[in-house]
């Protein structure tokens, strides 16, 4: 029989061709969006403040080692910032037997920074983009929340692909 076992501080043949994984990957960058766009609104904090507080280590490193994710990471906070009563509209559009001041704060930062990601970053696969936010809920939402964000924005990304001139921005990131 063949030994199977390595060295210790040996690379298994599995790792010796593959990629080391990104530091900052867009899931983090979304969570973490989300958490600041949550302190702007319930700390009334200035933008500004709360990217510098929560986002900017994040940012500096993503500039280093991807800059388009930096550039998302800059572009989903402010952008959603910016933009905000123009996604309210397009949530309350997809809301049914629920007003806007009824829902989670948590659920409307999530859907907020997701219906922008939706309408502003059409290189960006809709699914994956739907796929992340539901996880996102799945983590800081209640236990109904994921069911309800995939509810929303799938409307959204449904009207999108059926028009895809509805709702995105002709704005670059």
């Amino acid at each position: 029989m063949k030994d199977t076992q390595k060295e210790p501080g040996s690379i298994s043949p599995a790792a010796e061709g593959s990629t080391p994984p990104l530091i900052v990957p867009r899931h983090k960058i979304r969570t973490r969006v989300m958490q600041a766009l949550y302190a702007h609104i319930v700390g009334d904090t200035p933008p500004e403040e709360a990217f510098a507080y929560l986002l900017e280590e994040l940012y500096e490193a993503a500039k280093t080692e991807a800059p388009h994710n930096a550039e998302f990471l800059k572009e989903l906070f402010f952008g959603t910032i910016r933009e905000m009563p123009t996604l309210r509209q397009l949530i309350e559009r997809q809301l049914r037997g629920w007003t806007w001041d009824r829902l989670f704060l948590v659920d409307k930062c999530i859907l907020l920074c997701g219906v922008y990601e939706l309408t502003h970053f059409p290189d960006i696969p809709l699914r994956v983009t739907l796929n992340e936010w539901i996880e996102i809920a799945k983590l800081y939402g209640t236990a109904r929340s994921p069911g309800f964000v995939n509810g929303l924005l799938d409307g959204i990304r449904r009207t999108l692909a059926a028009d895809p001139e509805s709702l995105v921005s002709k704005k670059p990131f």
